[in-house]
């Protein structure tokens, strides 16, 4: 069961997912977390959100992506790429990806 990043609604086995890919900033190591589902902090937030560590070997690991939020729709989305944007401490770079 997948929870939405941003707004934490649990978002359902027959709807929409949508994902949001990072690149972790040097000097952030999440190797012992590959291929689970971690708690990261947003100060920005004062929260914690829920983030996919990527598996090694894994499709979306080969092409440079360390972690992936779920995200329940475009509107979370657009505010969660905001505050990655400010949480430059943690995340280098991200992209929208698709995950259904």
């Amino acid at each position: 069961m997948l929870r939405c990043a941003w707004c934490m609604k649990i978002i359902k086995n027959n709807r929409p997912v949508f994902g949001l890919s990072v690149k972790f900033a040097e000097g952030i190591d999440y190797t012992e977390s590959e291929g689970k589902i971690i708690q990261i902090g947003l100060s920005i937030r004062n929260t914690t959100v829920p983030m996919i560590v990527t598996a090694k070997g894994s499709e979306a690991k080969l092409q440079g992506t360390d972690g992936i939020f779920s995200i329940c729709s475009e509107k979370c989305g657009m505010k969660m790429k905001e505050t990655l944007t400010k949480e430059l401490a943690t995340f280098k770079e991200f992209h929208d990806i698709a995950l259904q």
